[in-house]
This record gives structure tokens, C-alpha cells and sequence, in this order.
């Protein structure tokens, strides 16, 4: 398989795992079987998606976006261990929040090296912006969603623009 495929395959995950993620942010967590299959399909979906766009770039994005990426899988993982607790604290709140600094801080070298079109980066830095403001109690609960929201899309853009380079043979 040559390395068109590869990044086309990833690309088409990047956008499923986006857009199953933006499905995720409107369905309350009962802990259902298929709601938690739904939930693992949309993890393995980012991170091979995830995997295609650091990859792409990687040369780009340098030992700042290796470590951002290393975070974003680390946290997509830990969400995924939310039985598990961290320091007192539940492995899904803390793996969320390690995944959105994992894939900020490759949002930031994403602008600053122009290694993306600017969407994706800013898409995923206002995901974080609502995560936080979402962290300040009831009265803004709307914020939450618009996190998975934005975080899905930001995906979903970097998968369109990841299989449209794979198809023209652009880097």
C-alpha cells in the first residue's frame, strides 16, 4: 500500500471520528453498550485520523508537534481508562483535557509553520476555549457540546484537506 492510501484512509477516519464526535457531544453519557461502542468506534476513528495528520506533517511540526501528538493519544487513551482515577480525579476529565493540550499545542506549530490551512488549528483552539468555559458550572452548560463540536469539525476539516492532498500528491 503506498503512502496515498495510507494518508486517504486516514483522512476518511479523521472525518468519520469527527463527525461521529460531533454526534457524541449531543448524546447524555448513560453508560448504554452501544452508546460505549459508538464512543470507542469515534476514539480509534480520531486517533487513526490523528495519526494521518501529525504523519503528514511531521516534518513540519516538528519535536513540539511530536509531543502534542504523544498527548492527544495519551489523553484519547486515558478517556477511554475512565474507570481509572488520577490523582483523585476521573481519567475522562483528565484525558480530555490531555488530549485537547496534546492537540493545541500541534494546532499552535500547525500556525505557526503554516503546516494546515488555518480552520483546522482554529477550530481545535476554540474547543479547548469552550472545554474551559464549560468548566464554570451549569449556567453555561451549552459550552461543553460546543467543544466536541468544534473539536469534531476541526477534524472533519483536516480530513477533507488531508484527503484532497493525498488525491493531488501535495504534501
Amino acid at each position: 500500500m503506498n503512502k496515498a492510501t495510507l494518508l486517504r484512509f486516514s483522512a476518511i477516519a479523521a472525518i468519520l471520528g469527527g463527525a461521529l464526535r460531533i454526534g457524541d457531544a449531543f448524546f447524555a453519557n448513560s453508560g448504554t453498550q452501544l452508546q460505549q461502542f459508538a464512543y470507542f468506534a469515534t476514539d480509534v476513528m480520531l486517533i487513526f485520523g490523528l495519526c494521518g495528520i501529525y504523519f503528514s506533517r511531521s516534518n513540519r511540526l516538528g519535536f513540539a508537534g511530536l509531543f502534542g501528538f504523544f498527548l492527544a493519544i495519551t489523553g484519547i487513551l486515558m478517556v477511554r481508562s475512565s474507570a481509572l482515577s488520577v490523582f483523585g480525579v476521573s481519567a475522562y476529565l483528565v484525558g480530555a483535557a490531555v488530549t485537547l493540550l496534546g492537540v493545541d499545542l500541534i494546532s499552535i506549530i500547525m500556525l505557526i509553520r503554516g503546516a494546515f490551512p488555518k480552520l483546522v488549528p482554529a477550530l481545535w483552539i476554540t474547543s479547548l476555549i469552550f472545554g474551559v468555559i464549560g468548566m464554570f458550572g451549569a449556567a453555561i452548560h451549552w459550552a461543553v457540546p460546543l467543544a466536541g463540536v468544534a473539536f469534531g469539525l476541526g477534524f472533519i476539516a483536516a480530513g477533507v484537506h488531508l484527503y484532497s492532498d493525498a488525491s493531488s500528491g501535495a504534501d
